[in-house]
């Protein structure tokens, strides 16, 4: 898929900064085999959040934030010719990817405490199916740079960012995606994550 030198010139500055943000918030990658996602460990800032399975998220909680890798996603997006197939590669990355959270967080101390995974995105269409609890952003700064951040990388990343900015702008609203500790033990059982491991190898 060819890309005009005006939007490849604004991305390559953007790919920078994503380089940048990763290094000064100590992003990690969840796994080392695969970089879709990174994550990072932290204090929950915000108001409680009500999870499917009946635990909360306080503020104060420890938190494990995951952050897709906008430069794999952009590969991707170069790779394929329609938006179904760029989502249907989307949806293995991250049932891929998910298994991977339980023992990377019985694996390293600093991660001992976490309560649950939270992370904000457009992409959250289909996350309940993972076991997800999805819901809106708090009004405020944050939630409008947030949208103004988001949309603007669809803009880049999406095979047609340009026409879903301007007809489906409804669909377009970020939320806040987040899973339990608890429920990712249920989902994702080490005893299945290392049987996953082992058949790809």
């Amino acid at each position: 898929m060819k890309i005009d030198w005006k939007k490849q010139c604004f991305l390559s500055i953007w790919m920078k900064w994503e380089k940048l943000f990763q290094t000064f918030f100590h992003l990690k990658p969840l796994d080392e085999k695969n970089h879709f996602l990174y994550t990072r460990v932290r204090a929950y800032r915000g108001k409680t959040i009500q999870l499917a399975d009946g635990e909360k998220i306080r503020k104060g909680d420890c938190i494990v934030e995951l952050h897709l890798n906008n430069a794999l996603l952009f590969k991707m997006r170069t790779e394929t010719r329609s938006s179904v197939r760029l989502a249907v590669q989307m949806i293995r990355a991250t049932e891929q990817s998910l298994p991977k959270i339980l023992p990377f967080l019985l694996t390293h101390s600093s991660y001992q405490n976490v309560k649950g995974v939270y992370g904000v995105s457009l992409l959250h269409r289909g996350a309940e199916q993972f076991g997800f609890t999805v819901m809106d952003l708090p009004k405020g700064i944050f939630s409008l740079c947030t949208r103004i951040y988001l949309r603007t990388l669809l803009l880049i990343v999406h095979p047609q960012g340009k026409q879903r900015l301007q007809f489906k702008t409804h669909l377009l609203t970020p939320k806040i995606i987040a899973i339990s500790t608890r429920e990712l033990t249920r989902r994702y059982p080490i005893e299945s994550s290392l049987k996953r491991e082992k058949e790809n190898d």
